[in-house]
């Protein structure tokens, strides 16, 4: 048995499932103990959490086609699930009658899970950020941008607490929603800025127009998630009414010459968020530095997390001069934040 994949998915059930996915929790601690279901899963392309991709995989396949017994199981596919506790014995048959179709999906899809609502993290990050520059157009960069939803940011509305009280875009359909725990920062009430750039840069950037792409989209996110998918689709559509520019490359190592196509009147503003620990801490360096060097010709900020631990960080250039805060402790699913600076 593939003992360190073992622990991937044993690690996995615990943070990550336990509270809000009772069927992936129990299936992970029974694939983790199951040596032909690892070694089907161990033919994932390297760099990609094998246990999302697997779980995607067999979502993508159950959906399309929901006869088999696994589907009595999942959310997505009938309206009472049975016992998810029940669910392995189907789940491994499903795997190996399917074993060919989810090895290819294994080895040509990536985790790339638009998880919209870790815009409600982003919103209050930016608005913070920018009280430290006058007013200006912004120019924004998104790395492992997937479908590009995150680069919408400034386009949703945002409700935090059952006041009532909303920001962001009053106007906008998309309304996400998340929570405080303690204090907020200062820069929510403010306007939200002018974007007049909106670049994204993926591996493999997810075309929304192609329903297969978004059926990819869909199966990423658990199944008993139903809000989820709900402010998935809705932010789908209103991504369709703004133009954005996704390209297909390496972000981490393309930077500078997109960053080179980008007016200097425009303030740009670099960010990516659980993607940087899928690059190795060589890549990362080298990121760091040419964002450094970037900062010699221009002001810039840079959002992120997950290149040297799970809080988002931000980093202020301006004329030169490095700011650093960390701003938040924050939610994988974009949940709620614990605000930090």
């Amino acid at each position: 048995m593939n003992t360190d994949l073992s622990e991937k998915f044993r690690a996995f059930a615990v943070p990550e499932c336990r509270e809000t996915s009772p069927l992936y929790c129990s299936l992970t601690e029974a694939i983790a103990a199951d040596a032909e279901i690892l070694l089907i899963a161990g033919q994932a392309r390297d760099g990609q959490p094998v246990p999302n991709l697997l779980f995607a995989a067999v979502h993508y396949l159950l959906v399309a086609s929901p006869h088999h017994p696994l589907a009595a199981y999942y959310a997505t596919c009938t309206t009472e699930p049975k016992d998810p506790t029940q669910a392995f014995p189907a789940f491994k048959d499903f795997v190996l009658s399917h074993q060919q179709e989810i090895v290819d999906l294994l080895q040509t899809r990536l985790v790339q899970t638009n998880e919209v609502r870790r815009c409600a993290c982003l919103f209050p990050a930016f608005m913070h950020a920018l009280r430290h520059f006058d007013p200006q157009p912004l120019a924004l960069l998104e790395i492992g941008c997937s479908a590009g939803l995150n680069l919408l940011w400034d386009r949703y509305r945002y409700a935090y607490d059952d006041s009532g009280k909303e920001y962001g875009d009053h106007a906008a359909p998309t309304l996400i929603r998340s929570e405080f725990l303690g204090k907020r920062p200062a820069g929510l009430d403010d306007s939200p800025p002018l974007v007049t750039q909106r670049i994204g840069v993926d591996l493999h950037p997810i075309d929304v127009t192609i329903p297969t792409e978004v059926d990819w989209l869909r199966a990423l996110i658990w199944p008993e998630q139903h809000h989820r998918r709900q402010l998935l689709d809705a932010a789908i559509r209103q991504q369709q009414e703004v133009e954005l520019d996704l390209r297909t490359g390496d972000g981490f190592a393309d930077v500078c010459g997109i960053a080179a196509e980008i007016p200097h009147d425009t303030l740009l503003c670099i960010y990516h968020t659980h993607v940087a620990n899928q690059i190795s801490r060589e890549k990362r360096e080298a990121f760091l530095d040419t964002v450094r060097e970037l900062a010699h010709q221009r002001d810039l900020l840079h959002l992120y997390n997950n290149l040297h631990d799970a809080h988002l960080r931000l980093q202020v250039f301006r004329r030169g001069i490095l700011t650093r805060q960390t701003l938040a402790n924050t939610d994988g699913h974009g949940r709620w934040l614990e605000w930090l600076a």
